[in-house]
């Protein structure tokens, strides 16, 4: 780890205080340093060139002495905005608006934004500002789902910023209106009571090299590689475009530039392209190093066990989780929050605050802080002794997620589970901007919370008076869910923002069998193992062992898992992933029941799954990415299930989905293969990868197979900087990072947005600068499977 990070770590109190913004590598810098080619002006303050703005909703708009564009605002209202829910669920007190039309405009000839934008925000941690365009040419923006032709950014209070974006993927042939507008957010206790944005000058700018926002293939000068590294017994390569002639490349040591290796490049067609492989497998020395080619250089890189690789990933994850903190006091965050969200339940209440923040928008998840917590106990268990402190730090903030789970717990089944927010609250209950916490008494969440609470039941050996608890509600959570699952059945489900709301019936049976296994391994009692393999004989009755066939190689794809036993919709993920608890159930099973009648199928189970991700993992070649996976034709004539698997939408998903099915790859007539998932309003797949390469590690720790752990730390690779863009989601880590959607709390070291999407209807990736929910809304929860796939990686590499 670099010493600066060092240094870093040491003054935020050992991640007590937020680690600082990282700038120097960043997306926004390197923009700066781009050469302008030709520009216009859409409105000037000093030279008076003027759009005629129309003002809409709270606040006020004028034009300032000066010239330049003036909104004003008090921070909250008196009401929510018309619209919103009587009770304020998931609602803030609305936007300050402008929007001046454009007459029809042809941006074709320009491919960056540039404006300078002054906020005056006393108190508030993060001014946002929203730009938004529409377009009525060939492609309408925004889109059906309003995400196309939206950008958020992040600004300096009181200063003026120079804030610059791309466009080179926006429809812009016929602009209508251009929109400027930000949140009130509420009053954070630092908030002072007027708001005011000021804007003196936009204009269009043609620049050379923009960014690529969409397919396969880089931009012409780019190397693809792992900013991060390699682990030094894995794969390793790099790649590019196959624009360049085969030739040497070589390896240097970053610190004295000797040259360490030199390898011969070559041409591969594959499924997303053709690519130059600079393939450098067999360097297997311990250092930290940099690529050349064909006059192109990669920044620094290292080779190592996994411990060395993903370290510094793993503070700026667990620094990013800190800042999320919700009811605790984050330094140039915020100061104690959300105290005033209630949850109630037969006649007693409990303040709904602690956990972390679920996203951007500060609401709150109880099972996506009950998973972020088990992954912190996951990664603290897997560290070496030489890491005393990073895993110290790591058990601290686990403990403080534990707390949440346990405060939440109302004791007789029912728990509070979820808080719709976008906004800071006062902190004094009783006033009209309090929220009501959902209460539930569902069989779901008391299984997956009684596994977590088990788990780190086991992990809990220097604290008897809280593994002796843990012990106790774990199994009292298992047999409150067993009495639900008696009544309700599978069906049984959450109101529709809950996090659990399209868990099917396969992954209900795989969650309550790895539930019991682990209320088995701490109680002993024999029951909760019957239960755990009853379960998980019911969950293999949804994965496909037959296989389907690819009418055009004769190869079959089994392995994968259905929603049920009926196998007429495959089990697929779109947003919130879950699909790792089928390998996780079946870890716990093997490991707590080895004499067991079916322990061998259950192996068979976990080395068919093993071969899928090998078989369909070349689809993506040369990036390690795991594709989305196979759709049926005619899965949304299953009405139930579409409409669990999706939400936000109307009957126009049906004709996207046949056109989304179409643009896969067919392997029959039936069946087609997805890169990423068909999806419609929520987009964004590194919860999707992430959750796929834990199963990946999960089967390769069982199997003791390399390419699976291979195919894990590949999602890891894909998310820092080995996709087409060359850039790295993980805001602070590797290189070419950039902002993310992060309007309540603004950048933070370590944050990971939803993920990379699509466009419309297309099977290829998209990522424009354009900054937006909720492809680039920061996840806690992604930090959390970020985690638990280096703590597996960690296992496999040893403890030194």
């Amino acid at each position: 780890m670099k010493k600066s990070l060092k240094r870093q770590i040491a003054q935020t109190g050992i991640i007590h205080r937020p680690l600082p913004i990282e700038t120097k590598h960043a997306l926004e810098t390197i923009a700066q340093k781009k050469q302008v080619l030709t520009d216009k002006i859409l409105f000037s303050a000093k030279q008076n060139i003027s759009l005629k703005f129309t003002h809409q909703g709270p606040g006020e708009y004028t034009i300032s002495k000066q010239g330049e564009i003036r909104l004003t605002s008090p921070v909250v209202m008196p009401h929510w905005p018309v619209g919103a829910p009587d009770d304020g669920d998931y609602t803030n007190f609305g936007n300050v608006l402008i929007f001046a039309p454009l007459g029809n405009e042809d941006w074709n000839d320009f491919n960056r934004v540039r404006m300078q934008v002054f906020p005056n925000f006393p108190g508030v941690t993060n001014p946002y500002l929203m730009i938004s365009f529409k377009n009525n040419g060939t492609v309408k923006v925004p889109d059906i789902y309003g995400r196309e032709g939206v950008h958020g950014v992040n600004l300096i209070n009181h200063e003026w910023n120079d804030v610059i974006f791309e466009v080179e993927g926006l429809p812009r042939d016929k602009m209508t209106e251009i929109s400027f507008s930000y949140y009130l957010n509420g009053p954070e206790r630092l908030t002072a009571g007027t708001m005011e944005l000021l804007i003196n000058e936009i204009k269009l700018e043609k620049i050379a090299n923009p960014e690529i926002s969409k397919g396969w293939i880089p931009q012409d000068n780019a190397l693809i590689y792992s900013h991060n590294g390699y682990s030094k017994e894995m794969p390793k390569i790099a790649f590019c475009t196959n624009n360049v002639e085969t030739a040497i490349f070589t390896i240097h040591e970053k610190k004295t530039d000797k040259l360490i290796f030199t390898g011969k490049s070559y041409q591969k067609a594959t499924e997303t392209g053709n690519f130059v492989i600079l393939d450098f497998s067999e360097l297997k020395m311990v250092g930290e190093y940099y690529l050349k080619f064909a006059n192109r250089q990669t920044d620094a890189f290292q080779i190592g066990e996994s411990q060395i690789i993903w370290e510094s990933s793993i503070w700026k994850s667990l620094n990013f989780i800190f800042c999320e903190r919700c009811g605790c006091p984050v330094f140039g965050k915020h100061t104690t929050c959300h105290a005033d969200i209630i949850a109630e339940h037969n006649g007693k209440q409990l303040s709904f605050n602690g956990g972390w923040h679920d996203a951007g928008d500060v609401s709150q998840q109880l099972i996506q802080t009950a998973e972020v917590t088990m992954a912190l106990y996951e990664v603290a268990g897997s560290l070496s002794e030489k890491d005393e402190q990073l895993r110290m730090r790591l058990l601290e903030e686990g403990e403080w997620g534990l707390d949440f789970l346990l405060k939440t717990r109302f004791g007789d089944g029912y728990r509070a589970t979820s808080a719709g927010m976008t906004r800071w609250t006062d902190g004094l209950v009783g006033g009209m901007d309090d929220a009501i916490a959902r209460v539930h008494n569902q069989a779901y969440e008391n299984f997956y919370c009684a596994g977590i609470e088990a788990f780190i039941g086991g992990q809990v050996n220097d604290n008897p008076a809280m593994q002796n608890h843990l012990r106790k509600i774990a199994e009292e959570d298992l047999l409150f869910a067993m009495a639900e699952l008696e009544k309700h059945g599978t069906g049984q489900k959450p109101i529709f923002w809950e996090h659990t709301y399209q868990t099917s019936e396969s992954l209900y049976y795989a969650t309550a069998s790895w539930a019991a296994s682990m209320v088995y391994q701490l109680t002993k009692k024999e029951e909760y193992a019957e239960k755990a393999a009853d379960w998980l004989a019911l969950m293999l009755e949804a994965q496909e062992k037959t296989g389907i066939l690819d009418s055009e190689t004769n190869e079959r794809y089994n392995g994968f898992f259905y929603r049920d036993k009926s196998h007429k919709v495959i089990q697929h993920f779109n947003h919130q992933a879950r699909e790792h608890l089928y390998l996780l159930a079946i870890e716990a099973a093997v490991e707590s029941q080895p004499a067991h009648m079916a322990y061998k199928e259950w192996l068979q189970a976990v080395e068919m799954y093993g071969d899928y991700l090998k078989k369909v993992t070349r689809f993506t070649k040369p990036y390690p990415l795991i594709p989305a996976g196979l759709y049926k034709k005619d899965e949304y004539l299953d009405e139930a299930s579409f409409h669990l698997q999706h939400l936000l939408i109307d009957e126009r998903a049906i004709e996207e989905y046949k056109l989304q099915f179409e643009q896969g790859i067919q392997l029959n007539e039936e069946i087609s293969l997805r890169k990423f998932p068909i999806w419609f309003s929520f987009r964004g797949n590194n919860a999707i990868l992430l959750s796929a390469g834990k199963a990946a590690a999960i089967a390769g720790k069982i199997l003791q197979d390399k390419t699976l752990l291979e195919i894990a730390e590949g999602q890891l690779q894909w998310v820092i900087g080995m996709n087409p863009f060359g850039q790295s989601m993980m805001h602070g880590e590797g290189y070419r990072y950039a902002q993310q959607y992060s309007v309540l709390n603004g950048e933070i070291t370590g944050e990971i947005p939803v993920g990379m999407e699509t466009f419309r209807n297309e099977d290829e990736p998209y990522w424009p600068e354009f900054n937006n929910a909720t492809y680039k809304e920061v996840w806690v929860g992604n930090a959390g499977k970020w985690m638990s796939i280096v703590a597996d990686l960690n296992k496999i590499t040893g403890k030194s």
